[in-house]
């Protein structure tokens, strides 16, 4: 069920490997309200694109931080980010997956069961041997089969789409807990920011976005483009969190198992790559039992991890440092460029800033005596 990133992708995994698949989703074509940054390590998760039918999206080779201050640094990116509208690369990767076999049923699920039960609005229940939720923050599967994702565990998103265009920016906003965007997309910017649900009301989200745009980037401005909101969910800092997204004939990928980025709020890599390895699984049991055991060991330690310094990452003045920092290092800018943007894993982290350090002070060292003109 669903026919986003994550569902798409396992669709033509297991198509190709000569299951017979049903998408559910009703809602194609859409837009979703997000950043849209596909990283370098999720394009090498999409399908090949072929020649007549191009991934949709603009590549963006540097990005800006900046600190709640407004200090920044232009940070190059070691391999390209793809941005797209979300309306475009959901339904190039569905494209992808009926190519390969899968069938797109247009029709709304009401109703699922751990036997492996469907029912929509629109006919009788049908039975499959696993029933795959891969519809959103809002799953019903996971609603169903598990229990809604624990509202200490959402991020808030919240934003606008501006016509025009704009570099790559990030900047943080340590006293929400989160960061504010702009994404550039092919003929569009997505202008938004995120913060824990929890603790920050929208209101204030959206308030603090329009004060920063409207001094900043006054042309991103939208007045009568309307407003959108939408939660990201992510695991905690306990295993468990993730051990507990499949069962005998049900599991959950991507924001329907909550596997986004605590840190970041990225989720498109995380769901293509829980797509990848349930299909794995699938392929090799037959069964999606071990499936949230390997999703542990491939990339959910890295995510319980960030759950567990998040709030260390957006502390009063980290931020600021690591933005100064990296205006006066390239080892530490490349750090920078890597996290953030999800080429650098936080079970490694601490080490790499340790290697990095020695370079650091010499650099920094430089700057001083020879400063950039």
């Amino acid at each position: 069920m669903g026919a986003g990133p994550g569902g798409a992708l396992l669709s033509w995994h297991l198509a190709r490997d000569g299951a017979a698949v049903t998408v559910f989703d009703a809602s194609h074509p859409r837009e979703k309200p997000c950043g849209g940054g596909v990283t370098a390590r999720a394009l090498d998760l999409l399908p090949p694109a072929p020649a007549d039918d191009p991934l949709p999206a603009r590549f963006i080779e540097a990005c800006r931080f900046e600190s709640s201050t407004s200090e920044g640094v232009d940070v190059p990116l070691r391999r390209p980010v793809a941005v797209a509208a979300r309306r475009d690369l959901d339904a190039w990767l569905l494209r992808r997956a009926v190519a390969e076999g899968a069938a797109h049923v247009a029709e709304r699920v009401t109703e699922v069961d751990g036997t492996g039960r469907v029912r929509t609005a629109e006919s009788t229940a049908r039975g499959f041997d696993v029933v795959v939720g891969a519809d959103g923050a809002g799953s019903l599967v996971r609603r169903t089969l598990l229990g809604p994702t624990p509202k200490e565990r959402l991020v808030m998103a919240a934003g606008w789409f501006a016509r025009g265009t704009s570099p790559m920016l990030i900047r943080f906003v340590p006293e929400l807990t989160g960061y504010l965007w702009l994404f550039p997309r092919p003929g569009h910017v997505g202008v938004g920011i995120c913060a824990p649900l929890a603790g920050v009301p929208t209101k204030q989200m959206l308030d603090r976005l329009e004060r920063d745009v409207a001094v900043s980037f006054p042309a991103l401005i939208e007045i009568e483009g309307g407003r959108y909101a939408h939660t990201i969910p992510s695991p905690s800092a306990d295993p468990r969190s993730i051990l507990e997204i499949a069962g005998p004939r049900w599991a959950l990928v991507g924001d329907a198992a909550a596997l986004a980025d605590p840190i970041t709020g990225e989720g498109i890599f995380f769901a293509l790559r829980s797509a990848v390895v349930l299909a794995q699984t699938l392929r090799e049991t037959g069964s999606p039992a071990a499936y949230p055991a390997r999703a542990l060991e491939d990339f959910g330690r890295e995510l319980n991890k960030a759950a567990a310094l998040r709030d260390r990452f957006y502390s009063p003045g980290l931020s600021r440092r690591m933005v100064a920092y990296a205006g006066r290092s390239r080892a530490i800018r490349s750090v920078l460029g890597d996290l953030v943007l999800g080429e650098q894993g936080y079970l490694s982290l601490k080490r790499r800033l340790l290697r990095a350090g020695p370079r650091f002070l010499l650099e920094s060292a430089a700057s001083r005596i020879f400063p950039a003109a």
